[in-house]
């Protein structure tokens, strides 16, 4: 069945985003880049949990935009499963995301604001053949963006995939010699 969430975490060293950054940050200039692309390169990723609060008046809730692609995948897996939550969802420029969990963190914590997708290559053919995935459906794929704010169309998008393995009692282990 697939699912979908939004979430908020604090930003922390081991997360891809804070490598990539560092790896930027050491990077030396290009001439074939723009000097805007150079500079978002450098931009630290994430948003300082007091400047949310301060432009939602001290609620402890925001939005995130879903980028067209997602609202497409998510529109393809609600009609194919026939699920109306997923549409609605798909139909929605931008969705709330809780921040009740921040509400003893220090304001000036750098946090992640995004949404994940769980879904199996089964519910979805187009993410199936543009991943060259079987239809198994014990695969679980996990779609993560994350919307740079104050940005027209800039994010960071990360896929992994979980298959059943002897952790889960899904597949038997080979017998021990």
């Amino acid at each position: 069945m697939a699912t979908f969430r939004t979430y908020a975490e604090v930003f922390r060293p081991d997360h891809p985003m804070m490598k990539n950054y560092t790896r930027a940050a050491k990077a030396r200039p290009s001439r074939y880049r723009p000097a805007e692309i150079e500079q978002a390169m450098r931009a630290e990723p994430g948003v300082v949990l007091g400047d949310v609060l301060q432009r939602t008046g001290d609620v402890y809730e925001t939005t995130t935009r879903l980028t067209p692609k997602s609202r497409e995948d998510i529109r393809e897996i609600a009609e194919l499963t026939s699920d109306n939550e997923l549409l609605r969802i798909a139909e929605l420029p931008e969705v709330p995301v809780p921040l009740e969990h921040f509400r003893d963190v220090d304001p000036q914590i750098r946090i992640l604001v995004g949404y994940r997708l769980d879904v199996t290559p089964a519910e979805s053919p187009r993410l199936r053949r543009r991943l060259a995935l079987p239809p198994y459906p014990r695969i679980t794929l996990h779609f993560d963006e994350v919307v740079f704010p104050g940005t027209s169309g800039r994010f960071w998008s990360a896929m992994r995939w979980d298959t059943p393995g002897p952790k889960t009692g899904d597949r038997a282990t080979a017998p021990q010699r």
